[in-house]
């Protein structure tokens, strides 16, 4: 924009400096230092609504001895590792159940035989999964009938993972945080030097670490609001 001024006296001279400064301040320079609002590519934080499933049970394993204050720290170290991808796990309630088909369960335990997916889906209350968001079922000690530490139940949908870690290699914040990476698409990754998240079995230094890649589909997942299915 060219701008003409007009010499004359010392008030129109003024007048015609005050004009220019209105000008430039209206139309911008296009540097970010006059920007204002939040910068540009910020991630919006994505909430996820998850119901907590502690389970009763005569059978060691499973009976789940968290409260509910403690399973809140449980979900704060779970959004401490989800937060790198700007994703907020938030408890919808945390409810307190009894397990199902513990007579058929407990032949399967007692006989020393692992637990299949299909063993650990009857010991699950279906009636009581949260149609509108997430789904977490907490036992006790899953990876003691050989399943592992947790599992992700793609047909149901729903996470189950343990409160505890006999072997002390994995804290029961990241097991389950790990099973809720399978409910935004996730799968398993090989272990390397850097470590994953998603990599099973893994003693890198850093386990909880997602890549940008991981970041982007989790979050795509994410905002259909629903787990995933696959």
């Amino acid at each position: 924009m060219n701008l003409r001024l007009v010499t004359g006296s010392k008030g129109s001279w003024c007048l015609a400096l005050l004009i220019a400064s209105c000008i430039v301040l209206a139309c911008g320079d296009n540097s970010d230092s006059g920007t204002l609002g939040p910068p540009q590519n910020s991630a919006e934080t994505l909430r996820l609504p998850l119901r907590v499933h502690l389970l009763t049970s005569r059978l060691e394993p499973v009976h789940a001895v968290l409260d509910a204050r403690q399973t809140r720290d449980l979900l704060e170290r779970v959004n401490e590792i989800w937060r790198q991808a700007d994703i907020v796990w938030e408890i919808e309630a945390i409810t307190r159940e009894f397990a199902q088909s513990e007579d058929e369960v407990e032949l399967v335990y007692l006989a020393g035989a692992p637990f299949t997916t299909g063993v650990i889906t009857a010991i699950l209350p279906k009636d009581r999964l949260f149609e509108e968001g997430w789904d977490a079922f907490i036992l006790h000690d899953l990876a003691s009938t050989g399943v592992g530490p947790g599992v992700y139940l793609a047909f149901m949908p729903a996470a189950v993972s343990s409160e505890v870690d006999p072997a002390g290699l994995d804290d029961p914040g990241r097991i389950l945080a790990h099973e809720l990476g399978h409910s935004l698409t996730l799968l398993h990754t090989e272990c390397t030097a850097v470590g994953n998240l998603m990599a099973p079995g893994c003693d890198s230094d850093d386990r909880t670490r997602l890549t940008p890649g991981q970041i982007d589909q989790a979050r795509r997942h994410a905002e259909t609001r629903r787990p995933a299915t696959f």
